[in-house]
């Protein structure tokens, strides 16, 4: 797989016209995983089934180190980056997870439901956007937007080429195999990042090919990563909800908003579906507002005293999918 940085990172002014500190903050799961490892194929399930409860929360990268088995084909096809994650975060077993850049003790389950509802509905005074071109030779464009203060410290900007899903049996049993890691379009430590004042942007353009692995299934994902603590600022990839475009009209027909325009208070309704929770975006994709307790109802109230005149997305989660409406302040 080739790859080259087409372009220097820069910084321009995005013209914001609200004055939003903080963007939704994505999970970002780095999961230490084995494709020979037995306790690997006995404990990986179990944490899939549950992220997968989380599309629009999670990002998840499976790395691949040598042990228990150097044999591992995924592993072997990159030794030296996937030596340098796992020697980044000092792992020293598998299956283990590390979280907004925090590795966590090792623990069966590997990852349980009450922990993880700790690290959803956080914010980030960061938001990193990824479009990529198709085909087989792509290009990349990462815009870090900065919304608010952000920590001092020395960030550095990773992009990560995954495979989405791999449909391959390997020697612990394991059919089915997500996310995996399968180069760094970055220096494998990360390309320097200059945080420049609120209300910039910082933007990077790359390239790679997508040589042997599935086209179809390769997509690219961009972090943002503090070298002195490992904290990560956010995280981005292009299936990441596009709030600021055309809506689905499949999604929007059975979400309803009013009164709109609305004044103090809007309230949205679905026709058949129950809402879990709501967010509220301005147009160039800065989440505003969220539900903080979890909602289980066809109906919700959502305040919007607080917003400034103009036009907002609401994203509302529902049990069975993802709803888009745009209202009027």
């Amino acid at each position: 797989m080739n790859k080259s940085i087409f372009i220097l990172l820069f910084t321009l002014l995005s013209g914001s016209l609200f004055a939003q500190t903080s963007a939704k903050k994505y999970v970002m799961i780095e999961h230490f995983t084995n494709s020979n490892c037995g306790i690997c194929a006995i404990r990986n399930p179990a944490f899939f089934n549950l992220i997968t409860q989380y599309p629009d929360d999670v990002h998840h990268l499976s790395v691949h180190p040598q042990f228990p088995y150097s044999s591992c084909v995924f592993y072997q096809a990159n030794t030296s980056e996937n030596n340098a994650r796992t020697n980044y975060y000092s792992v020293s077993g598998t299956p283990q997870i590390a979280i907004n850049g925090a590795l966590q003790n090792a623990s069966s389950p590997l990852l349980s439901a009450a922990k993880l509802n700790t690290f959803l509905n956080q914010t980030s005074p960061v938001r990193v956007e990824v479009s990529e071109t198709t085909g087989a030779n792509r290009n990349v464009t990462v815009k870090v937007h900065i919304l608010g203060d952000v920590p001092a410290g020395t960030y550095k900007l990773y992009l990560a080429v995954a495979e989405k899903v791999i449909n391959q049996t390997t020697g612990n049993g394991e059919s089915v195999h997500r996310n995996v890691f399968r180069d760094m379009i970055t220096n494998i430590n990360g390309d320097n990042i200059s945080i420049p004042p609120a209300g910039q942007t910082v933007t990077a353009n790359y390239q790679y090919s997508v040589g042997n692995y599935q086209a179809d299934q390769l997509y690219v994902l961009a972090w943002v990563q503090n070298a002195d603590d490992k904290t990560i600022l956010n995280s981005g990839t292009r299936f990441d909800a596009a709030v600021s475009g055309t809506n689905d009209p499949g999604q929007v027909q059975n979400l309803r908003i009013f009164p709109n325009p609305v004044a103090d208070q809007a309230y949205v309704q679905l026709n058949d579906d129950q809402v879990a929770r709501w967010e509220i975006y301005c147009l160039d994709g800065r989440l505003l507002q969220f539900s903080t307790a979890p909602l289980q109802s066809a109906a919700a109230e959502v305040p919007t005293a607080d917003l400034l005149p103009g036009i907002y997305t609401l994203r509302v989660i529902g049990e069975k999918g993802i709803y888009l409406g745009k209202f009027v302040k």
